[in-house]
């Protein structure tokens, strides 16, 4: 496997206001601040900016770098950005721990085998894992893989040593022997695997589970409604740059990942891209993300990480205006 991760708004805009956001004349170029980490699922958004295409839609973005889910996260919590890429963990987090109100844009991925417990190369499967050390960021999709993971050898997190540290020093903790197991995603991923280290548990095994979002501040969607959809239209354009013109694309996103375009490619073959068509389907009650939402809270509840349980719908913006394919963001 790859080495490798509906209702109207009702925030006080209208539906005319939103139907009307292509053509809308925008009177301020305000500029959208929006924090990405390293992850091949919104490396479109680089497309997007490096061929203009958040210019043909009228707004001024600047994406934000941060080293990871948890750095974007907390800059989120903070307001220096307007939105940024969020895994559910992250959502939940946000809702739970800050004022801030995370509202879904379009879920751009879902991992399919991208996202790694890695562990030392005797190991066999998580069940070695029993009393062991286990590098995990805290606040991110690591504490759901690794719960599924242990899951399903009828272990639970408590059966493990956590050891919280950013996902970028887990190489090194790996390569000098602090810990016996990593839960990350490349370009990391990749390190520890040339380093020796072996897969015991991958996203693809739990499909459709593990998904990544574009997320906006309630505060501005209800101060910039129509410039969300823009924003999202742009993103698949370059989505289908990417179809249209691979290489010119993927040349854009390795640079962004640091890395050569042949492992760009192989990372993304561990990833699925979410059309716009699917979104109806994935945002639907019952739905993949709404079952994965209730049983990532159910983990996180045990974890006494959460104080509230929330409902997909608190964080949907407009399912079927973003959706639609004969719609804005045609």
């Amino acid at each position: 496997m790859p080495s490798l991760r509906r209702r109207a708004i009702s925030l006080g805009l209208g539906g005319s206001l939103l139907l009307t956001a292509a053509g809308c004349n925008r009177s301020s170029r305000e500029p959208i601040k929006f924090a990405t980490n390293p992850w091949p699922g919104y490396d479109p958004l680089y497309v997007a900016r490096d061929k203009g295409y958040f210019d043909e839609v009228g707004l001024d973005v600047t994406l934000v770098d941060l080293t990871s889910l948890g750095a974007s996260r907390r800059a989120f919590e903070r307001g220096q950005v307007d939105g940024c890429g969020a895994t559910l963990v992250e959502i939940l987090l946000t809702a739970d721990q800050s004022g801030t109100r995370p509202q879904i844009a379009a879920v751009v991925d879902y991992s399919n085998g991208a996202d790694v417990l890695v562990g030392e190369p005797g190991m066999a499967s998580p069940a070695d894992l029993r009393e062991r050390r286990v590098a995990i960021e805290p606040g991110t999709l690591h504490i759901q893989l690794l719960a599924l993971a242990l899951a399903s050898v009828k272990l639970s997190v408590r059966d493990v040593i956590l050891v919280p540290m950013p996902q970028n020093a887990m190489p090194g903790a790996f390569a000098e022997g602090l810990v016996s197991a990593a839960v990350c995603f490349p370009p990391e991923s990749n390190r520890i695997l040339e380093a020796g280290g072996k897969v015991l548990f991958h996203s693809g095994q739990v499909p459709g589970q593990v998904v990544d979002t574009l997320v906006f501040d309630s505060a501005f969607v209800s101060r910039r409604g129509p410039d969300v959809p823009a924003f999202v239209a742009a993103y698949y354009k370059a989505v289908g740059l990417m179809a249209s013109h691979p290489d010119e694309a993927h040349a854009i996103m390795a640079r962004r990942e640091n890395m050569s375009v042949d492992e760009l490619r192989q990372t993304m073959s561990g990833i699925h891209f979410v059309s716009r068509t699917e979104q109806p389907a994935l945002l639907a009650p019952g739905g993949p993300v709404e079952r994965s939402l209730d049983e990532l809270q159910g983990a996180m509840m045990a974890l006494a990480q959460l104080r509230q349980v929330r409902n997909l719908k608190d964080f949907l913006i407009a399912r079927e205006f973003l959706a639609g394919e004969g719609g804005v963001l045609t």
